[in-house]
């Protein structure tokens, strides 16, 4: 018999979508599942809305729990698999019916901690401004990880079109950090960094819902700018902290490339959205210290487009004396 995979959806407030999402689960033609439905503390009816098929399919679990965050809707599933994978999906997405066996086969001939699937929107498109496939070979983690941090292309870390081997996220204490968004990111590059087998999946068997209505990602306010500069910053300091302790060439190397990624994306949401930031109390000089090498490594447009930024930022914040 094939092995239990664990799906985890997070689910706050998605009454709109998420019988579309856990009927897709349900239709997976990989029949070994168990679906984990963190609720967070929804106002809405979401539970309501699908509570027939929860009745109704004996491995459908439903954990209810306080509002504090996907990252801890996310980090509840983990603890409560029974699997040995576990699959993320967000509770206003789908998948198609091939999408987990096909993840599974490629783990289970390749011997992989994670495989990385493809994806589209809901109409079979790219996503604009997306890197949405991923024909890496197979191979350790660290080199997967540093050809998808060199590549010229701003490639998305996120958690929802893989699969990981459940003992290899346990075993090295693998969790996401609770209270940021854009979590996906330092997940994904810890695991990378620890995997000793990557693999990829040509098959774009995951729909990714665009701009969704009250989406904190694409909900443009000042305060949903705050909250994603305030992640980046966080997840900056942290890379940070463990350049500090790390002892080995290249998974420094990697620390410093991720930090290069995720401050190409922290000084566009400062820019784009005209906010403020203390220097004196950010990890923002100490940052651009560290990746100097890395950005005059980039090409002559990239490195032009990110120093711009830099200097509008310096420009609008100075450092007080």
């Amino acid at each position: 018999m094939n092995p239990l995979i664990s799906i985890i959806v997070p689910t706050y407030n998605v009454e709109k979508y998420i019988r579309t999402c856990i009927e897709s689960i349900l239709a997976q033609t990989y029949r070994n599942i168990e679906v984990i439905i963190v609720n967070d503390g929804s106002t809405d009816q979401s539970l309501a809305v699908i509570s027939d098929l929860i009745c109704s399919h004996h491995n459908v679990k439903v954990i209810n729990q306080k509002n504090q965050g996907v990252s801890v809707a996310r980090n509840t599933g983990i603890d409560a698999a029974t699997g040995k994978y576990i699959i993320f999906v967000d509770p206003d997405d789908k998948i198609m019916p091939g999408f987990v066996s096909s993840l599974y086969q490629i783990a289970d001939k390749t011997g992989a901690d994670i495989v990385r699937g493809a994806f589209r929107d809901f109409n079979g498109n790219i996503p604009k401004g997306w890197v949405a496939d991923f024909n890496v070979p197979t191979n350790c983690g660290t080199i997967v990880l540093d050809q998808l941090l060199s590549s010229h292309v701003h490639v998305p870390f996120v958690v929802w079109s893989s699969i990981f081997r459940l003992d290899f996220i346990n075993s090295n204490h693998i969790r996401f950090t609770p209270g940021i968004i854009l979590e996906d990111v330092e997940f994904t590059i810890r695991a990378y960094m620890l995997a000793k087998l990557v693999a990829t999946s040509p098959e774009p068997n995951y729909a990714y819902r665009i701009n969704r209505p009250g989406s904190i990602l694409t909900t443009k306010t000042t305060k949903n700018a705050q909250k994603m500069s305030l992640s980046e910053e966080k997840i900056i300091s942290q890379f940070i902290s463990m350049l500090k302790h790390e002892e080995s060439d290249v998974l420094c190397s990697l620390i410093l490339k991720s930090i290069y990624a995720c401050m190409r994306d922290w000084t566009g949401i400062i820019v784009r959205n005209n906010l403020s930031l203390d220097r004196n109390n950010s990890c923002f000089d100490t940052a651009l210290t560290l990746i100097k090498e890395i950005i005059n490594s980039r090409p002559l447009k990239e490195k032009i487009k990110f120093l711009t930024k830099v200097f509008i930022i310096k420009a609008k914040n100075p450092l007080s004396r």
